[in-house]
């Protein structure tokens, strides 16, 4: 019946993937380009012309920060400003629509269906181009008074490293070491220019030993940040996501040895654990969102 199926929508820089899905079960995924040009007005039009019909509700994960009352504060890569996509799409689709955060998304998937089931309580950190994150607390998304909740990609780990320039205007941001990007950057530091992060990684886990103390400075400094953010919010595991971490328990295993080193005592024990939704978490935990 139409009224037990949800769209799911995770809105990326380049592409929008589309789930419909229906007691929890996904009946069928697709995507569309993401139109950025006119500051991203073509984006929810494309999604609505996408959808193949009529459903009880609907969320779209997006690449900003969600207020409580569901006001997205800018997504750069999008071309939105202070908007309210929501509406929008209720008035194009007559489909009750809910708003998060993408890292939030993924967070609550991974908890529901991923690497997190099980537990009532995660830190779900997302390793690509920068780092996400997002709160899952008794079984609920936590995003903060300013939808900023369990940022750590930009806890300040060391600011007067002026090499180290981050996206949101600071220096020394923990995802200028611990992301992709970040990790390349260490990388051409340490003489090594021009790699992807995979390459990195990968050369590392065969033996390069100067490759390899690239890695574990990354995984030394994402190790700290979650130790700190679990001294806060205490979950009972953390998820590690995103592209970094497919690296698999080579990369995990390094971030779980630096979180040992670092943490409060009474969060030892807390395991690092990996993902293993893929690109479809956002999408997923978009229509598990929609559900409420």
């Amino acid at each position: 019946m139409e009224n037990e199926r949800y769209y799911g929508i995770d809105i990326g820089g380049t592409t929008v993937k589309i789930g419909l899905v229906e007691n929890g079960a996904v009946l069928d995924k697709w995507s569309v380009p993401t139109d950025t040009s006119d500051n991203g007005r073509n984006i929810l039009p494309d999604i609505v012309r996408s959808l193949p019909g009529p459903a009880a509700g609907a969320a779209l994960a997006v690449p900003g920060a969600v207020l409580p009352d569901g006001t997205v504060n800018k997504c750069v890569n999008l071309g939105w400003g202070v908007c309210r996509p929501t509406e929008e799409f209720t008035t194009l689709t007559g489909i009750p629509c809910r708003v998060l955060n993408d890292a939030n998304a993924a967070a609550l998937a991974e908890q529901r269906l991923g690497g997190g089931k099980g537990f009532e309580s995660i830190l779900f950190v997302a390793l690509g181009t920068g780092v996400g994150a997002g709160v899952i607390l008794d079984g609920a998304v936590r995003v903060g008074a300013r939808g900023s909740a369990g940022e750590i990609g930009h806890l300040c780990i060391d600011p007067e490293d002026q090499a180290a320039a981050c996206t949101c205007g600071h220096h020394g941001c923990l995802e200028t070491y611990a992301s992709a990007t970040g990790i390349s950057r260490l990388a051409a530091l340490a003489g090594y220019p021009g790699l992807t992060c995979k390459q990195i990684v990968d050369a590392a886990a065969a033996g390069d030993e100067a490759l390899e103390a690239v890695v574990d400075r990354a995984c030394d400094v994402l190790g700290r940040g979650i130790a700190g953010a679990c001294a806060i919010i205490d979950p009972e595991a953390v998820v590690l996501g995103g592209g970094v971490a497919q690296a698999g328990d080579y990369f995990r295993l390094k971030v779980q040895d630096a979180f040992d080193r670092y943490a409060f005592h009474a969060c030892l024990g807390t395991e690092i654990r990996l993902a293993t939704l893929g690109s479809d978490a956002g999408m997923l935990g978009a229509a598990l969102y929609a559900m409420g």
